[in-house]
Parts: C-alpha cells; structure tokens; sequence
C-alpha cells in the first residue's frame, strides 16, 4: 500500500530544529520539587539506543520538537521492551507540540467524545481553534458495562445500586414496613450480614425467604441478597446470590478527585481519526466481512481509508496523517495550572471546563462553564498494533503525582534491590508518604454536581500509587517488570533535550495479551495490575484488562474491549 505518510521535511516544518545536548541527566531533567526519582543504579535491559530516539525526532531531538508516531503496521513483538517503547513513542508523539498551547492529541487527527447522554457518545471534531470540553470524573466500568469493585480477595464483582428514599439513603423497612435507615453493613461470627445504624444498633429489617434482608434495586426490582457478606476495601458490603456487590450509596457518577490545595481535576476521553471512521464505517456496513477486532493490519486501514474518501461532506478525508498509528483511544488527566506552584513544568492547554459553586462544603453546584489553562498530570495511551488488534494500554503520570508503595528491581550488577515506600513531600495529590488506599470522598450525581459521600465533606485525600510500576510488589514477574520500566524511563529521559516539559512525565507500565486475543486473565502480560494514580485511584487493585475484555471491540452497552466503541453514533448515515 502506498504511503500517504508526509516527508520528514514536511512534518518537520515550523518546528524549531537546533540540537541541543541529549546527554543532560535524569535528575536534571526533572523538576526541583520532582518526588519520584528513578534509581540511578538500575540494570539497563530496556533502552532505547541514540540512533533509534533521534529517529523518533526525524532524525534531530530538539526541545519541543516533532515526535513521529510509532509505527504500528510494522510492530514487532519480540519482545516486552518493544511495547514499553511503543508506548513511550507514542505519548511523545500525542504530546508533541504544534505550536503555542496546540498539541498532536488537540489536532484535527483526533475527535473528543461527548459525555453519554440516553447511552449514547457523539463525536466532537477538533481543531486548532476549538477549545477542548473536559469533564469532573470518569466512568470506570467493567467489561459488562456497569460499576465494578475488587474483595478482600481479589475477585471483581459488578456493582448493584439499591433503591434509595428520600434522603439518598438505602430503602431498608424495619418488621411494620416503615423506611430505616442503615448507617453500615456488619458480618456476625457466622458471616452473616448485620444491619447497623448510626450508634450501632442492630437494626430488625424485613428479610427475603433466604433470611437475608429484603432490598430492591434502583428500578424497584428485588434483589436477591446472599446470606452472607464480602469485604471490598476493608468494608463489609452485601452480596447477591449472583456475586454482585451492593451499593448502598446514593447513585451517582465517577468518584471525583482534587489536589491538596482543592484543584478540581479534569478527565478528557478522545479516538483518533482511524478510530472514527472505523467506528463509522462499522456501524454503516462498509466492511465486508463485518470487522470482529480493532485494525492490526494494512488491509483492513486500507478499507477505513476508503470509508474516509468517499464520505460525505464536511467529512471527506483524502487519508490519515498518521494512519501508521492506527485505531487508538486516549484518556487524559488535568488540572487547573493556577493552582499549581510550578505550572511551567506542566504541559499547559487552554480549555473549557464547568465551573462549580464551592460555598457548600458538601455539595459542589454545577454552574457556567469557564475557560482556563489545564496542566497534564495524567494520561492513559491505547492503540492496536501489528498482531495485537486487543491493542496495548499504557499510561503515564506526572512525576510529582503520588508516592509510590515499595518496589523491587534488579541493579547492573545484576542484584535484588528493594526501594522502600516513597516518604512525604510536596505531593500533589498527598500530604504525607506512601499510605493505605482510601475511598473516594465525593462523586458527580446525576444532576452533575460535586456530592460528597455520606455525611462527609468535600476534600482532597492522601494518594498512594499502590504498585509503583504496574506489578504487584509478590508477583514472580514484578523484579522484571520493573526493572525494565525503569530502565526504559531512564533511557528516555536522559535523552530528552534540556527543558522539555515531557521529560517531566514517566510511563508507569504497559500490557497486552500474549497471543493477541481478547483478555482472558491468563493471557495478559506485561505489567499486569497497571493503574493510574489520577484515573484509577479508588480502582488500584484493577488491572486494565482486568474491566476492558471478554470481546475485541465494544457492547452496546458500554462493556467490552473499548467501553466506548458500543456507544459512539457514527459520524455521518
């Protein structure tokens, strides 16, 4: 297939060329206040050599300079190095400038998603001139489509939410049929659930057949409770007789998170163009055979690009730019910059964002949108790839984020070291070291206001990154994993032109599957419990494929590979 790929000299035009020094160290490279530091003493089985990242450049690394994408026609998959360096390609590639405040991600090569409105997402065209919409939260779901938790065991179990009265409380009734309300689940000696109220009494509910108590769900259908209680971040919670966990909360949205100076964090979800005109094309029946997975080869780009040429106007597209990277999808985390102390080591984007009522500590009212300047601290890369249409998740933190929890990694001489937990310091998301994970203290409702969770204040919480490089510190892979991820980071960082803002940012993992097919729990690899500190932070026990599988695009419900493949109205009829 012919190229529709620009020349160097093409991509490169209007991006400031001088080369500056590619031997600048780590340290030097990131911000004075940066917390998490890269061992220094790190056995280097994961690089990148001088040649390969200057080709990266087009053949000339330069401060603020031009990325190619990685090509994904062409991946090898020879090893687990090669999609730790995808990966890093990739988001220096999305996050390469185009200008003043203009980025790959903010171009016309991508669309945003709108927020689901009658479980549906529209496509939003984006330009240099349009101004990117953001969102308080993120819908974290399973691959069925529906809120999901992790037990003190480790099993993920869907989550049900009850019928609630008046007060947002759940619709228990005591023996004479009038509404309690119960302040919390206990299990007695036998495992049995208890209800408790407020100062700890037992309460005497009514009870289903089973003996457990009788509770229906949001649509007033009967639940029906296991006799017997799961613990799911260390809180006893009830349990139907198929497994699911119940939410005894109000229904709302994503949990919400902010800084410790009370910065609401911002979430952006966007496709690229492949993407979308897949999406299109498969919706409208322009494939034959109707496509099962996301594109992996060139046969199937080549019929998405037709899709592109022969539709309609305003939606003609000759060909992709950066066809090369194929489908991808991309979640991103942000933060006002005036509410950081350093936002020059940010990467800064003017946007709109709602703007809240914050004089109620409890209740953060939804008002008039505002325009701001947003700082990157998180950001999810996903894209297929050649032999991997299940595609590959990556993701990527500011470094002065979270503390990490302990990790292990192997040192050039080839020993076991142990890096104990991170310890306080100017955290943007913590006010002490490394810690237990905590709940979330507030959500988005269904009315789009800021809640916050029970009797509870709306307010920043003490963020731990649990599994410092997307491995759990007792996997048998985690010396291997982690040792490669940061060798890798430091290769790339040490190469990175002096005052670059992307130096300030670290790939925290990568996984895929080792066949290519859907996940299926054994198959995944890589670093296998991989998480966010910024989008998956009351979620860390979850790996990535843990709630995107069981198929190799999406449900209509919002479940599947991509959680949102099966709601995005295609482009055009």
């Amino acid at each position: 297939m012919k190229s529709d790929h620009p020349s160097k000299a093409q991509r490169l035009a209007g991006i400031t060329t001088s080369v500056l020094a590619m031997t600048a160290s780590l340290l030097a490279s990131q911000p004075a206040n940066a917390q998490t530091a890269l061992p220094p003493d790190v056995m280097q089985s994961c690089i990148v050599q001088a040649p390969e990242f200057a080709s990266w450049f087009g053949g000339n690394p330069a401060k603020d300079g031009l990325v190619f994408p990685a090509n994904s026609l062409a991946f090898n998959a020879g090893s687990d190095c090669n999609f730790y360096k995808w990966s890093v390609q990739m988001f220096l590639w999305l996050t390469s400038p185009r200008g003043p405040g203009k980025h790959v991600f903010s171009s016309s090569q991508f669309y945003g998603l709108s927020a689901p409105a009658g479980d549906k997402r529209q496509l939003i065209p984006q330009d240099d001139n349009t101004l990117l919409s953001f969102a308080p939260s993120i819908s974290l779901v399973g691959d069925k489509g529906v809120d999901v938790v992790a037990d003190s065991k480790g099993t993920i179990r869907n989550v049900v939410r009850v019928q609630t009265g008046r007060a947002g409380s759940a619709l228990f009734r005591d023996k004479s049929g009038k509404p309690v309300d119960v302040a919390r689940v206990a299990a007695a000696v036998s495992g049995k659930p208890l209800l408790l109220d407020d100062t700890n009494k037992v309460l005497d509910v009514e009870t289903a057949t089973s003996g457990a108590p009788a509770l229906s769900d949001a649509s007033g259908k009967a639940i029906n409770l296991a006799d017997e209680t799961v613990t799911v971040d260390g809180v006893q919670r009830l349990v139907t007789t198929s497994g699911d966990v119940v939410e005894l909360g109000q229904a709302g949205g994503g949990a919400v998170l902010v800084t410790r100076n009370n910065g609401l964090v911002y979430y952006l979800l966007q496709v690229n163009d492949v993407f979308a005109y897949f999406r299109t094309g498969a919706t409208n029946g322009k494939f034959s055979p109707a496509p099962t997975e996301f594109p992996s080869e060139a046969s199937l780009l080549s019929k998405i690009t037709d899709v592109a040429k022969n539709a309609p106007a305003p939606h003609t597209k000759p060909g992709f730019l950066d066809g090369i990277a194929l489908a991808m999808e991309l979640k991103s985390s942000w933060v006002e910059a005036s509410t950081l102390s350093n936002p020059q080591d940010y990467l800064v984007i003017k946007a709109t964002v709602p703007g809240f009522d914050t004089s109620n500590p409890q209740k953060w009212v939804h008002g008039t949108a505002k325009t701001v300047d947003l700082a990157l601290v998180g950001f999810h890369v996903v894209g297929s790839a050649l032999g991997h249409p299940e595609m590959i998740w990556a993701t990527f933190e500011h470094v002065n984020n979270a503390p990490n929890q302990k990790y292990v990694y192997k040192t050039a001489l080839g020993a076991e070291a142990t890096v104990p937990a991170d310890g306080s310091g100017p955290w943007l998301f913590s006010s002490s070291g490394a810690s237990n994970p905590v709940p979330a203290r507030m959500t988005v409702d269904e009315n789009g206001d800021i809640v916050a969770s029970g009797n509870g204040t709306i307010g920043s919480v003490d963020v731990t990154r649990a599994n410092a490089w997307g491995t759990r510190l007792t996997d048998a892979a985690a010396i291997v994993n982690n040792t490669n991820v940061i060798s890798l980071n430091r290769s790339v960082l040490s190469q990175m032109p002096a005052g670059d803002v992307r130096s300030k940012y670290i790939m925290i993992g990568s996984t895929w599957t080792s066949d290519g097919k859907a996940p299926a729990g054994a198959n995944v690899v890589g670093t296998k419990l991989l998480a966010n500190s910024t989008m998956e932070t009351f979620k860390q026990t979850l790996n990535c494929l843990t709630c995107h599988g069981n198929n190799m695009l999406g449900t209509p419900s919002g479940g599947g590979l991509s959680h949102v493949w099966g709601l995005i109205t295609p482009l055009f009829p």
